[in-house]
């Protein structure tokens, strides 16, 4: 009886601390990015250590295209229930950097970027 006990400890120690360990919705998605209503490049998400990172990949714009490789989600962190916070997002066309936060909700990422008081919306979609 103890070695089942053992046992059925283990494996419920082992499924907890793998659930622990799952990667994030958003690791090793591509998101398409949108300005203005228009589709401006897409970005790919991956997740170290319970961070998010977003490098941009691709761009519409002959300008942006220097700008491909860039990192310009820095720090996103979840809170669960599909909300992150405390991430940095650069605009990589001004070299600055805003505070953001981010909803997840089925194929779409909104994130609103702050400056001071004041903050700006875009929403993503899944690619």
């Amino acid at each position: 009886m103890k070695s089942f006990a053992k046992t059925t400890l283990a494996v419920a120690g082992i499924s907890m601390a793998s659930m622990a360990f799952a990667a994030d919705p958003l690791h090793n998605t591509t998101w398409q990015t949108y300005d203005e209503g228009q589709p401006k490049g897409l970005v790919k998400i991956t997740e170290s250590n319970g961070v998010l990172t977003g490098k941009l990949i691709d761009t519409n714009s002959a300008k942006g295209k220097k700008h491909i490789g860039t990192t310009i989600i820095k720090g996103l962190k979840a809170d669960g229930g599909g909300k992150y916070s405390g991430g940095t997002i650069t605009d990589p066309e001004k070299g600055k950097d805003y505070r953001m936060t981010a909803n997840l909700s089925g194929n779409s990422l909104k994130l609103k970027g702050y400056i001071g008081p004041f903050s700006r919306s875009q929403t993503w979609k899944k690619k």
